[in-house]
């Protein structure tokens, strides 16, 4: 697959920062900013490509009167702390986001069905999940919170990774000190999955499995190799258990004066984006994998019967979850679910 160069990149994204286009008759031109939810995120990932794209989406489309500024940087501080900024506005921060679902579940705790284990098999199933009425109704959900979702993008599939014994059948993690994303529906899972649960921010990640207080943690593709996982770790393991879904989301606020025409524009491109987003993320997952490989780390795929074990293994942890839900998200969830698979 062919990758843009770091140059080439740093050319475009600085052209969308700094180029104001000259639009005719001076019709007025509105900015719209938009940021990741990772500091210093690389210009050649996915996320940072997508949001270029969008930029240049919404500059065609709106035939110049849109100018969207892509930020490389983010709001400091955790997740509640960038969405208070983000609902807050006002200088200095975005207009729009990229939100992951561990985050917005403080928010509406539906966004939380996407972080529990196997509620997803396969990329089409949670693109047609999150695309439809599911997806379309958790995001209408942010609405009396000063948020307005656009559209779904993707961190792909969370897979194993570990150093000394690899993982390779469902219950290698038992007893074994595993670091995952400190949020209810990471730990139980790991939890049901036998392992000894050590809740660690990503900031402390890194230094965590170097110095042996964890040996295993899980994480989608592109951070394994962006985080150089493959320094302090040795084997992962492809199990796509949990799927890393990413909102696009606006301050209500600035979407509330825009008209009604720039914000189909602004609407239509993010899903639009959002295709292209997540096309990158399956081309470059397996180009991921053979670089993980070079790196040293050895690549197990799990077979369906061990699959099938930790599906098994989760299952409390997915009723116990969805007991707390919301009764018609969970019914359209199961509905949406049972309606993919008559047709796969």
């Amino acid at each position: 697959m062919y990758r843009i160069s770091s140059d080439t990149m740093g050319f475009l994204l600085g052209a969308l920062l700094l180029v104001q286009p000259f639009v005719a008759h001076a019709q007025p031109v509105q900015t719209i900013s938009i940021a990741e939810y990772r500091p210093h995120v690389t210009s050649d990932q996915p996320t940072m490509r997508g949001m270029i794209k969008f930029a240049q989406i919404v500059k065609r489309k709106s035939n110049g009167r849109l100018i969207v500024t892509v930020s490389q940087d983010t709001i400091p501080g955790s997740p509640e702390d960038q969405i208070k900024a983000l609902q807050a506005g006002g200088i200095g921060r975005p207009d729009m986001m990229l939100l992951v679902t561990p985050a917005l579940r403080h928010l509406v705790p539906e966004f939380e069905i996407m972080d529990l284990p196997f509620v997803v098999h396969g990329d089409r199933e949670a693109h047609e999940l999150l695309d439809g009425q599911f997806g379309q109704t958790l995001l209408s959900r942010l609405n009396g919170h000063g948020l307005t979702g656009l559209a779904w993008w993707e961190n792909g599939f969370r897979q194993i990774t570990t150093s000394g014994i690899p993982f390779v059948s469902a219950h290698d993690l038992t007893n074994r000190p595993v670091r995952v994303i400190p949020e209810p529906a990471f730990i139980e899972t790991f939890k049901a999955l036998g392992a000894n649960v050590v809740g660690i921010p990503y900031p402390k990640m890194f230094e965590s499995l170097k110095n042996g207080q964890v040996e295993a943690e899980d994480n989608f593709d592109s951070q394994i190799l962006a985080g150089h996982l493959y320094d302090v770790q040795s084997a992962i393991s492809v199990t796509n258990h949990s799927y890393s879904a990413i909102a696009v989301v606006a301050n209500s606020s600035v979407w509330q004066k825009l008209s009604v025409r720039d914000q189909r524009v602004l609407r239509s491109a993010a899903v639009e984006a959002g295709r292209y987003e997540r096309d990158l993320i399956r081309e470059e997952a397996m180009t991921d994998r053979l670089e993980l490989a070079r790196h040293g780390m050895r690549i197990y795929k799990i077979s369906p019967k061990e699959i099938a074990k930790m599906a098994a293994m989760t299952e409390s942890v997915r009723r116990q979850f969805f007991h707390n839900y919301d009764p018609e998200i969970v019914d359209i969830y199961r509905h949406q679910i049972a309606m993919l698979s008559t047709t796969q």
